[in-house]
């Protein structure tokens, strides 16, 4: 579609590589955890999606990303961890 998703808290990346290959829209996940993002950037290469599907490192209560930068936002299980959901949400909303 040419969409460019946030998930918000992806994990491995699992959701974030179905997504991208049903609606064919770039996802990039943001996780806290080094070994998640590692593992999920892994996947994605094996399975050929690295230029669809891309794990960073961060943090959704303080997203370094460039504001309006994707066209779309989505979170799994991820915000209720969130100290402050509102201001989780207000980041999200942001980019």
């Amino acid at each position: 579609t040419g969409d460019v998703l946030l998930d918000a808290g992806c994990g491995v990346g699992g959701p974030a590589r179905n997504i991208a290959k049903f609606t064919k829209a770039r996802v990039v996940g943001l996780n806290n955890n080094d070994y998640q993002v590692r593992r999920g950037n892994a996947v994605a290469a094996a399975e050929g999606m690295s230029k669809q599907v891309e794990l960073v490192k961060g943090n959704f209560m303080d997203i370094q990303l460039e504001p309006e930068s994707f066209d779309g936002a989505y979170q799994i299980e991820a915000t209720c961890h969130a100290p402050d959901r509102t201001k989780a949400f207000s980041e999200i909303f942001k980019v």
